[in-house]
């Protein structure tokens, strides 16, 4: 994220890790029909790169690029097409508010889990338009933290998801960005589109549960989100600490359950 807008999760080995184990299927499940091979695709925000791989295969034999502001992520997701054996894929630094190619390059753009961080979200989706080919297809996905799911959530659980709200807030993004995306597609002159809207559940099982237990217990108490919080006076120091064990003991609770909420769209220039 540019320097004067923080990425509100940070890039903390745990939280890599799970993204890292997104995949189409899941994720971009929505986007997939929509894609044929020879299609030259671009990934605006790729991360870790899991999601452009398996985009990748699905418009071989033509070009996939992911395209990340982090240069760490770039490298890692380098890696990991490298050891995948992919050969159509490749990453780039660069930032969504001034993709590095020219008007008409792509025949589809794919985009999830980015406009909720950024000031200027429309002007995001215009710059995806410009790239994009006449007749080319979007699929955006992005979350609404006014539907995450959190159970049981005592104290200080109950402060979790108004934590994440309020650090997106002060970063300059949008926590309920999912339920804004259509207007703001038709603001980036996005007029064809079609509407859906998923859940990401956590707690699948004991050990997606454990797991997820122990990267929320790495989020609240010693990451990137954490030090945030802390510089913007959201939280002491003490409840994030709390919040770290609390989530700990949480994951042990067969009761217990956590998802996330996406809006998603499929839009036509």
């Amino acid at each position: 994220m540019p320097e004067s807008q923080p990425y509100a999760v940070g890039y903390d080995q745990e939280t890599m890790s799970f993204f890292a184990c997104r995949r189409a299927s899941t994720h971009a499940r929505f986007f997939l029909p929509h894609l044929k091979p020879g299609m030259r695709l671009l990934d605006c925000g790729s991360g870790t790169g899991s999601l452009t791989i398996d985009l990748a295969a699905a418009v071989t034999p033509a070009e996939a690029i992911g395209v990340d502001i982090e240069a760490s992520q770039i490298a890692h997701a380098t890696e990991r097409a490298s050891r995948a054996g992919v050969t159509n894929v490749r990453f780039q630094t660069g930032s969504a508010l001034a993709l590095p190619f020219p008007n008409e390059t792509f025949d589809a753009v794919f985009s999830h889990g980015v406009i909720e961080h950024l000031a200027e979200p429309v002007r995001a989706l215009r710059e995806i338009r410009r790239v994009l080919k006449e007749g080319g297809v979007l699929g955006v996905r992005h979350a609404d933290f006014g539907g995450f799911l959190l159970e049981p959530a005592p104290p200080p659980l109950d402060r979790f998801t108004g934590l994440f709200i309020e650090l997106l807030r002060h970063n300059g993004g949008d926590p309920h960005a999912g339920r804004h995306q259509p207007r703001w597609l038709l603001d980036a002159g996005f007029s064809r589109f079609h509407l859906s809207a998923s859940y990401d559940c956590w707690t699948e099982t004991a050990e997606s549960r454990i797991a997820n237990a122990h990267f929320l217990s790495s989020l609240t108490s010693r990451s990137a989100f954490a030090k945030q919080i802390l510089q913007a006076g959201l939280a002491d120091k003490a409840t994030l600490e709390a919040l770290g064990e609390a989530f700990l003991r949480w994951g042990k609770l067969p009761e217990a359950f956590a998802a996330e909420a996406w809006t998603e769209a499929v839009a036509w220039k």
